[in-house]
């Protein structure tokens, strides 16, 4: 009779003891085998925004296609070339002519098509738009004027939600200084969009959010603002000051840059500048005072290559 109770008492302690050890362990830190274990891997792992990177060599104006992948905020960048067929990432026509200081960018995914543009000299050749799947084939197609601007076209974007291309037209004087609408991938039209904007702004990025909602960088020295364009009328409907430095320094008064929202990962908007004369390169990724989650700003120095336009993969 002792033994049975001795028996009954040594089981119960091992109960608490066991009960004790599930409560007071850490869980396993392995998530479980099969496909339940991928998933829960997946979730875990940080998103990084992606987006394909239009580079300048200032030395030579040679223009150059990248693959980003991160951001500041993220802790990690990585930019990989993307190579053509002839080994090389740099723009070339399908003659083997250079592209030299393009000044846009931009991918359409229901064709893996890319679309570029370039300004007025030093851009060569000038004022033409590029069509392109193998960056070292590119086909330069000359653009329609259909409301006689004095044409210098950059920045070109893709609005996710309508198919529909929008560029700035960079002008020094009314009415030239505007967000236009290309009529590409159909004819390479340049159509304005009812109303100009101030030739005291200078504009050097443009984006789409994956909502459809239009902003262009309006830039002076080290810092910028986001414009809030309608792209039914092209005015202005809100402006954001972006809430850090776009540039590492002030190497010109008119920094050259790539702006580009990240829908899918971070929510935030993400700048790289160009700037022949001053120092590295700055990437930087933040949302302005007025929009949901801001203010916050994060930046890296020197792991892009100097940048003159992003586009959404």
């Amino acid at each position: 009779m002792k033994s049975i109770h001795l028996a009954t008492i040594a089981a119960a302690l091992l109960l608490v003891a066991a009960c004790k050890k599930q409560t007071t362990e850490s869980p396993d830190p392995l998530p479980p085998a099969g496909e339940s274990g991928k998933q829960a891997l997946a979730v875990a792992a940080p998103c990084q925004p992606a987006m394909y990177n239009l580079a300048i060599d200032p030395a030579t104006g040679n223009s150059f296609l990248y693959k980003v992948s991160g951001s500041p905020v993220t802790g990690s960048v990585v930019v990989t070339p993307v190579l053509g067929s002839l080994g090389t990432n740099q723009l070339l026509t399908c003659g083997g002519a250079p592209i030299r200081f393009a000044t846009g960018l931009s991918y359409d995914p229901t064709s893996n098509t890319f679309w570029g543009t370039t300004g007025i000299a030093p851009s060569s050749p000038a004022n033409q738009i590029l069509k392109f799947i193998d960056p070292n084939c590119i086909t330069v197609v000359a653009p329609i004027n259909s409301c006689g601007l004095a044409l210098n076209l950059s920045d070109v974007e893709r609005d996710p939600t309508t198919g529909a291309f929008y560029a700035i037209n960079r002008g020094t004087a009314n009415p030239n200084n505007r967000v236009v609408k290309l009529g590409i991938p159909g004819a390479p039209t340049v159509n304005c969009l009812p109303n100009f904007l101030s030739p005291s702004l200078f504009l050097r990025g443009l984006t789409v959010t994956m909502g459809g909602k239009l902003y262009v960088m309006a830039v002076s020295g080290t810092s910028g603002r986001l414009l809030d364009i309608s792209t039914a009328t092209g005015l202005i409907t809100a402006t954001y000051s972006y809430p850090g430095a776009i540039t590492p320094g002030p190497g010109v008064n008119i920094p050259e840059m790539g702006l580009h929202h990240d829908s899918l990962c971070i929510n935030r908007f993400i700048t790289g500048n160009y700037d022949p004369v001053g120092p590295a390169t700055l990437m930087t990724d933040g949302i302005p005072l007025g929009l949901p989650g801001g203010p916050v700003y994060n930046a890296m120095s020197g792991v892009l290559k100097p940048t003159v336009d992003f586009a959404r993969p």
